[in-house]
């Protein structure tokens, strides 16, 4: 297990990197790994971010990717 090291807080994650409260999870948390992971986020990153936060939400699973592009399409038009 490691963790992230976010504006003097740490957040516990997993062996695969989640983390484990995604209580903790911000907008700020979003940013920070995207910069590790240097991504420049866009507002089309934040449509999908924000989507697929809202499904994980409602169905507490990630949606496979068939369903991802399917439900992005429908929402988001696109």
């Amino acid at each position: 297990m490691g963790a992230l090291e976010v504006s003097g807080m740490t957040i516990p994650t997993d062996e695969d990197g989640f983390m484990e409260d995604t209580d903790q999870w911000s907008q700020e948390v979003a940013e920070f790994i995207a910069k590790v992971e240097g991504i420049d986020m866009t507002d089309a990153h934040w449509e999908v971010v924000n989507f697929l936060r809202e499904y994980y939400t409602e169905y507490k699973i990630a949606p496979m990717i068939r369903i991802l592009t399917k439900a992005i399409v429908k929402k988001l038009g696109k």
